[in-house]
């Protein structure tokens, strides 16, 4: 786990865990200035990663070379998209595999919504994420924002019955900094009391060029330690 402030530096992958760097007592007098917290979903909130992962491979054929394809894609550029991601796989795919079958990205997006929908609604809930949730938004305004495309993200939230506890829930084709933007416009802000949560590389990059903090999710145990840091 890792809280930064807003100087911090992301390069390479923020799952490296030589590059987690426990920096948070340099920052227990600072979180009492926190008004406003931003959430990531996917791998956060609930344990849907994988499911998202998995789903790219039922989209295409299940041979040796659209395997190669995917997995090569997704080490490259895993936290782009759905729409970018099946792009680069189609693209790749036309110019590799031998194989007449049409690829379409748009028909290919919507199966990928369908299996990854009804996933993301019934997936586990990270330990301790509904109780973050429904303690912090007494004494913070919450956000969603995530690289779920914004229309199934809500419907996702509604069906965990989760939508009252944020006051916006972002997706794309939204940008996670344009979001952190819009964020604090709406609530008259400054940068530095504004907290973003999340387990990604696009959470910890955007935190650092909006100048707000950032509170990396790793592990179930996490989001119980940010919990005791705001309460």
């Amino acid at each position: 786990m890792s809280f930064r402030g807003s100087g911090c530096s992301l390069t390479g992958s923020i799952m490296a865990s030589h590059e987690i760097i426990n920096t948070l007592h340099l920052y227990i007098d600072r979180v009492n200035d926190i008004k406003v917290i931003v959430f990531d979903f996917d791998g956060t909130l609930v344990l849907s990663n994988q499911l998202k992962y998995d789903a790219y491979y039922k989209l295409f054929p299940d041979d040796d070379c659209h395997r190669k394809i995917i997995t090569q894609v997704l080490e490259q550029i895993v936290e782009e998209s759905r729409f970018v991601i099946l792009e680069a796989i189609v693209e790749e795919s036309r110019q590799q595999c031998a194989s007449d079958i049409v690829m379409d990205v748009a028909q290919l997006a919507e199966g990928y919504n369908a299996i990854v929908i009804e996933g993301a609604k019934n997936c586990p809930t990270r330990i301790n994420a509904q109780k973050v949730v429904e303690t912090l938004k007494h004494s913070h305004s919450l956000y969603l924002s995530s690289n779920t495309p914004e229309i199934p993200l809500n419907e996702i939230v509604e069906y965990r019955q989760w939508a009252h506890y944020f006051k916006g829930v972002f997706g794309y084709p939204r940008v996670k900094y344009n979001t952190l933007q819009e964020v604090l416009t709406l609530e008259n802000t400054e940068p530095s009391q504004v907290l973003v949560v999340g387990d990604g590389e696009s959470d910890g990059n955007s935190a650092a060029q909006a100048g707000c903090k950032f509170f990396y999710v790793e592990e179930d145990a996490d989001l119980e330690e940010l919990l005791s840091l705001l309460i």
